[in-house]
């Protein structure tokens, strides 16, 4: 019994004590008559009666007050039963779903809607399963109706972007998230990076880059430095959609955007100097990229003027060229080194032989740059000459050290290993050495005889 019961009780003995005292107190008053509606009655009855009537009437309250409470206590009792077992049922689902079982899965699930059809967590594990299984079709309609169920949880409109994107509807999945992103922007970084990746997967560049754009005002503290690092790739991307539709200078404007942010970004130099050029503007599309190799010292800028030149049937001003940058360049010997390549490639041997030997004095590893000069070596009858950068080349290349391959994930190394410092794998690690299959039916030679 409730403590507020046990003072109300204790008040109506109270209350009847007093009322005793009084009566006992007044015997003559209450004995004396009153009419009511013409009829004589005591006043210690009507006294009696009213008394009577308040207390039946408390008394009838106060039971169904606690009839009402227990009536609730046992509804919260059984509501809490139910909660609880759904919970269980719910990480059973969990359980199965993880262990690769969607269709039993599916089946506890079911039968948790049918005791609670709005519960928000079982019908977006449905949508879940059924994607699980491959039906993305049921799916979208199932997560469908959970989103107009609970059109505040984000999780189902998330499933039901993907199962439009199972079902070849991307611009379906696309107006999904962008539905997220729009009704909760303070919670839109996970909608606004689906959104630019499906934008990326279509080659909607601009698409993809104005969300970037969203994302990096919006949540700059949660993208890392190589999510913030993708813009310069859309940006060159975007660019490069504009010179595949022959606009030229737009898509200058883009590159040049671009390298503003990005001084170091390679192909942004070769795409803008094609533009330049593109537009009649040879002069400053073959100083940008110049410019490009000053900032980079990436050899592709150069090897792009030398082909462009090639192809053009003006050698000597690529020659030129290459000779200017080769002067005036930082990177001095990298730029020699094409401008040999250059000479080599246009059979002026002698001249370059005489650049790579300044070259290699200044070069640490450089393959190519051993085969060339032992190319022209040999061309000029020095054989000699010619094996010696053939040995520095084989050298440089490391092909005369042994060989071990870990058989498991083809992890290289020169020392054998009895367990691969890869993969982890024991007993993997063999001697790189290939024999030829011979045809079925021949057999291997016999070795001869030295003395026959």
């Amino acid at each position: 019994m409730r403590l507020a019961t046990v003072f109300f009780l204790a008040v109506i003995v109270f209350v009847l004590g007093v009322m005793i005292h009084i009566i006992s107190s007044n015997h003559d008053v209450l004995m004396q008559e009153m009419i009511i509606r013409g009829e004589a009655v005591k006043v210690q009855t009507v006294i009696i009666l009213a008394f009577l009537l308040g207390f039946v009437l408390n008394l009838i309250w106060a039971i169904y007050m606690e009839i009402r409470q227990a009536i609730k206590g046992l509804n919260a009792s059984a509501a809490t039963r139910l909660g609880r077992r759904i919970s269980e049922q719910i990480q059973d689902a969990r359980d199965l779903m993880a262990h690769g079982l969607p269709t039993e899965a599916e089946a506890v699930l079911r039968g948790i809607l049918e005791q609670r059809a709005d519960h928000a967590e079982a019908m977006t594990l449905l949508g879940d399963c059924l994607l699980r299984q491959g039906d993305p079709q049921s799916a979208a309609l199932h997560l469908l109706h959970a989103c107009e169920v609970h059109p505040d949880h984000a999780e189902p409109r998330y499933l039901l972007a993907e199962a439009r994107q199972a079902l070849r509807d991307p611009e379906g999945a696309v107006a999904v998230l962008r539905k997220v992103a729009s009704d909760q922007p303070k919670q839109a970084l996970r909608a606004l990076r689906r959104l630019r990746a499906l934008h990326m997967e279509a080659q909607r560049w601009e698409d993809a880059l104005e969300i970037h754009k969203r994302l990096v005002a919006q949540f700059p503290s949660e993208l890392s430095q190589a999510e913030r690092a993708q813009g310069t790739a859309l940006l060159y991307q975007a660019g490069i959609q504009k010179v595949e539709a022959d606009q030229y200078k737009e898509a200058s404007q883009s590159f040049q955007a671009l390298l503003k942010e990005d001084p170091s970004f390679v192909p942004a130099y070769l795409s803008l100097g094609r533009c330049m050029i593109l537009q009649d503007q040879e002069p400053q599309g073959l100083e940008i990229w110049i410019e490009g190799f000053r900032a980079t010292s990436e050899g592709a800028l150069l090897q792009e003027i030398e082909d462009y030149f090639i192809q053009l049937g003006l050698p000597e001003d690529g020659l030129n060229m290459l000779r200017r940058v080769a002067a005036t360049s930082e990177h001095e010997a990298l730029a020699k080194f094409f401008l040999g390549k250059m000479l080599y490639r246009l059979e002026i041997l002698d001249e370059a032989l005489e650049i790579f030997q300044e070259v290699k004095s200044q070069v640490v590893y450089s393959p190519m740059l051993y085969f060339f000069m032992a190319k022209i070596h040999a061309r000029r009858g020095r054989n000699e000459a010619a094996l010696n950068e053939y040995r520095q080349l084989l050298r440089n290349l490391g092909t005369l050290k042994l060989r071990y391959e870990c058989s498991v994930c083809n992890h290289k190394t020169t020392d054998f290993e009895d367990r691969c410092g890869s993969c982890g794998s024991w007993n993997a690690s063999h001697f790189t050495f290939k024999e030829s299959a011979l045809p079925e039916g021949l057999s291997r030679p016999e070795p001869s005889n030295w003395l026959d």
